[in-house]
């Protein structure tokens, strides 16, 4: 026998699903997007154990019959595609005949299904790909398909699956894209029997769009459209001040189908750059048609990337389209500096300071009496204790603070040093009961997307032994009341929450291990002093001294020296003195 041989088809729809179904909220796209090729305008999805352990989805679709039910089942059978030209004008979701049969091969799955004009419908049960039994049901017009124990053949996929938290995030994020999309079907959603999100029927995308968010992200949105040569845009942009720490209500369309398109992404990011500040994002809900023709969406089974025939075409569009509107409605003053490369967890960086409660003594400047701090850089010794030798110089371009302890000069590196003492101080306060915090004069409502909500709701116990405190707020609102007493502004602390939740969403930490100390560290990074932060000497002297009180006061929590050491002998040997 020879040693290639042909695979059972068995494996064949295993491997099949691996491309095809990654998690639980490809297995809802693909059943979502099937309801509305089939017309429905009402869909129902019920969601158990974050999607592992059932997936329902119900419409009012046109349903199916018997053949075409039992055909659905297998690969390559699909509706929508007759000849390569139908390929080239595909204007719906689904046309591989992959998804379904692929979800059948990983799970127990249950078809219901009967057309309008048919007196009965019909029941499928499939289990691992294989039809079990089919039976004749009384059921309204429609179709409905029941995932259950996903990845139950499959342990190696299932492994693989994130804390139920980030699966439902997923979830609710695949959600609000199919909704934007299709502003003129209801959704009813709930998860583990709750009412999750209802959207009924809207008029427009506007409409669509105050139902999903807060009227905080809403009422900050202009209209975008324009037409020209093959292509057409329309949507909604934010004004220029109303940018956003995070990704989360950023939504790209192509031809109705949600995207991943970074060509496009980037002419956004770039139409925005001189009003953007570093770490910061633009909000858009935008909706880009082409012809058919000159749009790949073949690229992969999961549908998720496109190519376009002239993407540099489509670039220059959008990006002149969007800059020409930001500069007619242009009423703040252009930033100094160009931004970056979009990049993911920078940040709250609101541009005003919202005052606390008086912080307490112990996280305000305070010099110890003309005493100062003893900063040793080489390892293993530590920072000495606080004595009478060192005296502060100064602060060096903002970024360094200068010091002098006997015949050697220290360099601080002030960033480094604040990520230190703030990362240790939040550990320790995470792992003692009883953390120091403040309340709030006001307290501040903040205002979240569906699917980044499930994950601060997850969070919560980590963020109290944090010393955050959090409360429901009606709708997809929280509100902090209070929060650790180390952050002497709201900003810093709205800032740490903003990017400790974006490291959990982004890295699937689990938030109740050591308080998920990777996303404690990216946190304290991004709330910590910074360079070109202007330190007046008490500030200088406070933060040496916080530093020295440090278990591990050599690096900062990403490995970077926080100060070295200039021996007088060793400048005396740079300048060859004897």
């Amino acid at each position: 026998m020879g040693k290639i041989q042909k695979l059972p088809e068995s494996l064949i729809h295993l491997i099949a699903a691996g491309e095809v179904i990654e998690r639980p909220a490809s297995v809802l796209k693909e059943l979502v997007e099937n309801s509305l090729d089939a017309g429905a305008t009402q869909i129902a999805i019920d969601i158990w154990g974050a999607g592992r352990s059932r997936i329902r989805v119900s419409d009012n679709g046109v349903g199916m019959s018997k053949e075409d039910a039992r055909l659905a089942l297998e690969r390559h059978a699909t509706s929508k595609l007759r000849s390569f030209e139908d390929l080239q004008t595909l204007a719906s979701f689904g046309f591989r005949g992959e998804a379904l049969p692929s979800i059948a091969a990983v799970s127990h799955l249950e078809l219901t299904t009967r057309e309008p004009q048919a007196k009965q419908g019909l029941r499928l049960k499939v289990a691992g790909g294989k039809i079990i039994s089919t039976t004749a049901v009384g059921v309204p017009p429609g179709t409905t398909l029941d995932v259950q124990d996903l990845f139950f053949n499959t342990p190696a996929r299932a492994k693989f699956m994130k804390r139920d938290a980030t699966e439902r995030s997923h979830i609710l994020r695949t959600v609000q894209e199919l909704a934007l999309a299709h502003p003129r079907v209801s959704f009813e959603i709930s998860v583990d029997g709750k009412a999750a999100m209802h959207l009924t029927q809207a008029a427009d995308l506007r409409t669509r769009i105050r139902d999903l968010w807060d009227v905080s992200i809403t009422d900050t949105l202009v209209p975008l459209e324009f037409s020209q040569g093959p292509a057409s845009v329309h949507g909604f942009i934010n004004k220029i001040p109303a940018h956003q720490p995070t990704k989360s209500y950023q939504h790209l369309f192509v031809n109705d189908r949600p995207v991943h398109q970074r060509v496009l992404t980037h002419a956004i990011y770039e139409a925005y750059h001189e009003w953007l500040p570093v770490g910061r994002h633009p909000v858009f809900m935008l909706f880009l048609k082409v012809d058919p023709s000159v749009v790949d969406v073949n690229v992969h089974p999961a549908k998720r990337e496109v190519r376009f025939a002239n993407d540099l075409m489509l670039y220059d569009l959008l990006f002149h389209h969007i800059r020409k509107d930001l500069q007619a409605g242009q009423d703040v003053p252009v930033m100094k500096h160009k931004a970056p490369s979009p990049r993911a967890g920078e940040g709250w960086d609101g541009g005003y300071q919202q005052p606390l409660m008086p912080p307490p003594a112990s996280v305000l400047p305070h010099p110890e009496g003309g005493r100062s701090v003893s900063v040793v850089a080489d390892a293993p010794p530590a920072i000495k204790k606080l004595d009478a030798t060192v005296r502060i110089l100064g602060q060096y371009r903002k970024v360094y603070v200068l010091a002098e302890q006997g015949d050697d000069l220290l360099l601080i590196d002030q960033h480094a040093a604040a990520e230190r003492v703030l990362y240790e101080k939040l550990l320790d306060q995470s792992r003692t009961e009883g953390a120091k915090r403040q309340p709030l004069l006001t307290p501040y409502v903040w205002d979240l997307p569906p699917d980044r909500l499930e994950i601060v709701r997850d969070a919560q116990p980590a963020l109290e032994k944090l010393g955050f405190v959090l409360d429901a707020f009606g709708g997809n609102s929280l509100v902090l009341k209070e929060c650790p007493a180390v952050f002497p502004q709201l900003k810093q602390a709205k800032r740490f929450l903003d990017v400790f939740i974006e490291s959990l969403e982004a890295e699937s930490y689990d938030p109740q291990e050591n308080a998920a100390h990777e996303a404690v560290a990216r946190a304290a990074c991004r709330a910590a002093i910074k360079a070109n932060d202007a330190l007046a000497g008490p500030e200088m002297q406070h933060l040496l001294k916080e530093l020295a009180a440090c278990q591990r006061p050599m690096t900062c929590p990403h490995g970077r020296p926080t100060h070295i050491r200039l021996p007088l002998s060793e400048l005396h040997h740079r300048f060859r003195r004897s």
